[in-house]
């Protein structure tokens, strides 16, 4: 059998994994005075009623080298192979961390990880297909030839609720942040491919509208996500159906509706986006 470990920038949904024996390792998020695990899709209300109101930026941190060696030793016991995505290496050092445990572990020819080169539900869609595949009788190299087609047509793409928290974390100047502000520039900041861009619009349904004119073509699973529970998420989800609705293809395109949570967070502050994997 492949065994599937994904980390916690995916936000797998907890029914997910169970059914599919998938292990989510999580990041750790230290805020205030408290550090805690990631976790999965439904449990980060408490976290974002407080962040929405005090602004306070967490830090996140990569899972410990200990706890990739003990999953793929756990796995490895049973006569399995794995098969580990991680969160974009130009994101996070997890990468990193889940090569050196493979070095480590007791049997490095068993394990093959994988970066995403991607953030949040993209590297879901890869794990989705990964499944898929595995569940169909494919080789740990099929499944790995064929994320590797995937990448460089996918992407996630998001559109923040204020630049405050892009100003605060040093992504954007505080001077660019208030004349965008008063401006209503609303920018799509898009990662694909281990790239950040970012692209800007005047106003809220114009860069919704921008943003889902970038889906591709030959999208195969499509995402409607958001950070922090936004009021501006149904507004999205109204254009997106309605523009799937005209599509031709729209009975082949499986469409998700997720959360992404504190790391991200982090980062972004609220906002709303897609996700998606596509052909080539």
């Amino acid at each position: 059998m492949i065994k599937i470990i994904v980390d916690s920038t995916a936000y797998t949904p907890k029914e997910y994994a169970e059914a599919n024996d998938i292990t989510v390792i999580p990041l750790r998020v230290l805020y205030k005075d408290q550090e805690f695990d990631e976790g999965y899709p439904g449990t980060y209300d408490a976290f974002f009623e407080d962040f929405t109101k005090t602004k306070v930026f967490p830090k996140t941190s990569q899972p410990s080298l200990e706890t990739f060696i003990e999953e793929y030793e756990k796995a490895i016991d049973k006569g399995d192979e794995v098969i580990v995505f991680t969160i974009s290496s130009n994101l996070s050092g997890t990468y990193s961390v889940a090569c050196l445990a493979k070095d480590q572990c007791k049997d490095p020819s068993k394990v093959h990880v994988i970066d995403s080169q991607g953030n949040t539900q993209t590297v879901l869609g890869y794990v989705m297909e990964a499944v898929n595949m595995r569940n169909a009788g494919a080789t740990c190299e099929e499944i790995i030839k064929r994320i590797e087609s995937l990448i460089p047509n996918s992407a996630v793409s998001f559109i923040p609720d204020t630049l405050e928290y892009l100003a605060k974390g040093g992504r954007i100047g505080k001077v660019t942040a208030t004349i965008g502000s008063i401006l209503k520039i609303k920018p799509i900041i898009t990662f694909k491919q281990g790239t950040l861009s970012d692209k800007k619009s005047i106003g809220l349904q114009k860069a919704m509208k921008d943003l889902i004119a970038s889906i591709p073509e030959k999208i195969k699973r499509l995402f409607i996500i958001h950070i922090a529970n936004t009021k501006f998420f149904e507004m999205l989800k109204k254009f997106v159906y309605e523009y799937l609705a005209k599509r031709p293809d729209k009975d082949k395109i499986e469409v998700y509706e997720g959360e992404v949570g504190p790391v991200n967070a982090a980062h972004v502050g609220p906002a709303i986006g897609l996700a998606w994997i596509a052909e080539s």
